[in-house]
């Protein structure tokens, strides 16, 4: 019974893992399966017997606390029109947090994990390009981008999780290939890099910026990392050349040009939400009432186009992870965000680091644009914090080989 608990909550976490590429409620059904599976899990092996309280304990308590910040708030605020809807969104946080206090099972293995990034991602294009869309078609069309985008927005996601989810398949190649190339089948290799070309092929194609610069960053990465490994004055020269080479690749973007920066919407709803913030900048609003003033020094920054086109949309936030908790919870619930992106780093063990700061930095870049940890990423977010750390690192560098431990 034991066994075919943790197999459950296993499957379930990687069947998360692939739904969150696409819509709600798509994940919904893994979702709760697997916080289900984990709390039976956790009852059936006693699991708070073994929880030490050590500097990860400490951080998970962190991620808790900012949880239930909202709750000390809501006394504390004017209105609690937003509050349900905005705290249900948050709920991912309270559950990776007891995930990662009491640990995962002992099936969990890093590469599982890795590859069902990969699949899914190489899944859901080659479903777009040869069911939706027709290969035929989507060679021959000379508007071959915006057929994928129209599909895409239709049948899976939006660019921003889209391309998030892409480019986390790609930092998953390079850390599989970078420590299994020698001791891998050649064909398994030779896979990993079709894979690699097909997301960052349509990672190019994609519309978003956020998510193409991203992936340009990260491929940068790699390059400068593998060289420095091999070459430290070549890597020095390389990592001098990355900003230059980052803006020219980033300026033959479409959406790049000096008119299309001047009417990004983001623009209007970041500076409503810096006149919300010097009103409290210390200890904020709370969720409710902070979405209430924001909502009103938007409307005094917005277009009239943007206003027309959102005019059915209940809510808009500021499309900043960062914004957005500062005007809740003030420079002291900022900190606090900010300590739980970037405290994992010191949390890992080495052979993992690069790994993390990869992907943190990823989850990083991404709030800068959208809601993160408070919305639809959430739930990867929490994965993200298993991979690093709490599951067993089953692809290991050692002394310039590879060790693969199956």
């Amino acid at each position: 019974m034991k066994s075919i608990i943790n197999y459950i909550n296993l499957y379930s976490c990687l069947l998360l893992a692939a739904t969150s590429m696409f819509y709600y409620p798509i994940p919904k059904a893994a979702f709760f399966l697997f916080f289900i599976s984990y709390f039976i899990e956790l009852f059936v092996e006693r699991k708070w017997k073994k929880v030490q309280l050590n500097k990860t304990t400490i951080y998970y308590l962190v991620m808790i606390f900012f949880f239930i910040l909202g709750v000390f708030y809501l006394p504390f605020e004017h209105t609690s029109t937003y509050f349900s809807s905005l705290f249900v969104k948050r709920l991912s946080i309270f559950g990776f947090a007891i995930v990662g206090i009491f640990g995962v099972n002992s099936k969990y293995k890093l590469n599982y994990f890795l590859n069902t990034f990969v699949i899914t991602s190489v899944i859901a294009i080659v479903y777009l390009v040869f069911i939706r869309i027709g290969i035929m078609e989507f060679i021959k069309n000379p508007i071959r981008a915006d057929l994928f985008t129209s599909n895409r927005i239709l049948y899976v996601n939006s660019h921003m999780m889209f391309n998030f989810y892409l480019n986390i398949s790609i930092i998953s190649i390079w850390y599989i290939l970078t420590r299994s190339w020698s001791r891998t089948i050649w064909w398994k290799n030779f896979l990993y890099i079709g894979a690699l070309t097909i997301d960052f092929g349509f990672l190019s194609i994609t519309e978003g910026r956020s998510g193409f610069l991203a992936g340009i960053i990260v491929m940068l990465c790699f390059i400068f990392f593998e060289i420095w490994k091999r070459k430290k004055t070549i890597g020095i020269v390389i990592g001098l050349c990355i900003p230059f080479l980052l803006v020219g690749i980033a300026s033959h973007h479409k959406r790049m040009s000096e008119n299309q920066l001047k009417s990004e919407p983001r623009i209007f709803l970041w500076k409503a939400a810096l006149s919300v913030i010097k009103e409290k900048p210390v200890f904020g609003y709370g969720i409710s009432d902070a979405q209430v003033n924001f909502d009103a020094a938007r409307a005094k920054y917005q277009t009239e186009e943007f206003k027309l086109g959102w005019i059915d949309c209940p809510r808009i936030d500021s499309h900043n992870q960062y914004l957005q908790t500062t005007m809740e919870f003030g420079f002291f619930g900022l900190l606090i965000l900010l300590f739980i992106y970037f405290f994992p780093i010191y949390l890992v063990d080495k052979n993992r680091r690069l790994f993390a700061i990869l992907l943190l930095f990823l989850c990083a870049y991404q709030s800068v644009f959208d809601m993160f940890i408070t919305g639809q990423f959430s739930a990867l977010f929490g994965i993200t914090l298993i991979l690093i750390l709490s599951m067993e690192n089953n692809i290991v560098l050692v002394d310039n080989d590879v060790m693969i431990e199956d």
